[in-house]
């Protein structure tokens, strides 16, 4: 089983440069850079994405301790304090709404069928298809992390970043779906399935244009993620990609 290991380290790497986008650097904030400031100190990691932070809520948020807010930023969604950090670009926070269910086929085993037909948040049924034979179970990999992930991300995340972003997302949706499909065989065992599936992921996300995202974008991306949730190594793959390609000019 593949540890899942808290994203602070690469939010505390991000936070100078992301203080810079929302104006947290400014000596006198304004709400949303004092908010970010109240978030990060509660240990929320990076501060507000600049663009999505409404200042009558940052004026809320300011007036609420951490340990009011302990619950929302541990990443439950139904915490009473969800609805302001979502207003602040902690997309982690926000509901999912609801998606369509995708039409599933009836051999178990004839899962691309749902990758030819869709390409929004029905995709991601893919892998409560994959479950079916697999037999996981809910809390698994295919349905509570790269399945629920895969559903914040179009429901939530997707129509609230640039069009570059939304369009990265897709991107990394088809990819991340196709490689299971490739190269994960059906009876595989669920620890082969999980330890396979999340190294996938660096390399999507490098193939499908991560480095060419800005770093408002990448904030997004970070703070969709749930705080203590995200396989840190995978993100650290990804920034070390990003970086050699810094590097060499491309």
């Amino acid at each position: 089983m593949i540890t899942r290991m808290p994203l602070r380290s690469l939010a505390v790497t991000l936070l100078p440069a992301l203080s810079l986008v929302c104006g947290c650097a400014d000596p006198d904030p304004d709400p949303c850079g004092a908010a970010a400031a109240h978030l990060a100190a509660c240990g929320a990691g990076a501060p507000v994405v600049a663009g999505t932070c409404d200042a009558a809520i940052a004026a809320q948020v300011l007036e609420v301790s951490c340990a009011e807010l302990a619950p929302t930023l541990a990443g439950k969604a139904d915490g009473p304090f969800a609805a302001l950090a979502c207003g602040l670009g902690f997309f982690s926070a926000c509901p999912v709404p609801a998606c369509a269910p995708a039409e599933q086929p009836a051999d178990p085993a004839a899962c691309a069928t749902i990758i030819d037909e869709h390409d929004d948040c029905q995709l991601c049924d893919y892998y409560t298809c994959r479950e079916r034979t697999a037999r996981c179970g809910d809390d698994a990999y295919l349905i509570d992390y790269v399945g629920r992930y895969c559903q914040r991300f179009a429901q939530v995340t997707e129509p609230r970043v640039s069009p570059q972003a939304a369009a990265w997302l897709q991107r990394v949706r088809q990819c991340l779906v196709t490689w299971l499909e490739t190269n994960v065989a059906y009876d595989a065992a669920c620890a082969d399935i999980e330890r396979l599936g999340t190294d996938s992921h660096a390399a999507c996300y490098l193939e499908t244009g991560f480095c060419e995202l800005s770093i408002a974008d990448w904030a997004a991306i970070v703070h969709t993620i749930d705080v203590g949730d995200a396989p840190l190594r995978v993100m650290l793959a990804t920034a070390q990609g990003c970086l050699g390609e810094w590097l060499s000019g491309s």
